[in-house]
């Protein structure tokens, strides 16, 4: 199991598909405590905008248009209600839940793409994979914060970044990978 996680060795491109498919997996239980973040803010939220969520599961009915009135009606005079509602979710315990989840998904991901830029180049390793993670960090954000055609760019080069590490032959017999 630690093997997976150190940074040494090189991976063949069938198994840096297969590790990077598996950071997906290895991202679940991220997920589930996201989703479970977003209820409770959602369910403060309600409770707070004062709309009785017993209420809607006796009558089973729910009227969108009614929700989206309260909600908005309580919050337009105050809108920084909303955010401090937000903000005070925020405690140490999700703060922590997020950090611990998200932590093994990062390193097996940058584990993944150094073994795999080590099979490749492996004289240059240090620098190209710098320079990946630079690329990879520079794409991120530009795509989140821009939006005009430099998104589209890197993603398209972010693409072909994956598709060169997935393809290319690193001229490493296959039994000859150490990771």
């Amino acid at each position: 199991m630690k093997k997976y996680f150190q940074f040494n060795g090189t991976i063949n491109g069938t198994t840096f598909l297969l590790r990077s498919l598996f950071s997906i997996v290895l991202s679940i239980p991220l997920f589930i405590v996201m989703i479970a973040f977003a209820a409770i803010v959602g369910f403060e939220l309600l409770d707070t905008a004062g709309i009785d969520i017993s209420e809607i599961q006796e009558t089973g009915t729910f009227d969108q248009t009614e929700l989206e009135e309260k909600i908005e009606e309580k919050f337009k005079d105050n809108p920084e209600e909303l955010v401090s509602l937000v903000k005070n979710a925020f405690t140490p315990f999700w703060i922590i839940g997020i950090i611990l989840t998200i932590i093994p998904v990062i390193w097996f991901g940058l584990a993944t793409y150094y073994k795999r830029v080590s099979a490749l180049f492996y004289e240059n390793r240090l620098n190209v994979f710098f320079g990946l993670l630079i690329f990879e960090i520079t794409s991120d954000i530009v795509i989140f914060k821009f939006d005009n055609w430099l998104d589209t760019v890197f993603m398209i080069g972010s693409i072909l970044v994956f598709l060169f590490m997935l393809i290319k032959d690193s001229g490493i017999q296959a039994e000859d990978h150490e990771g």
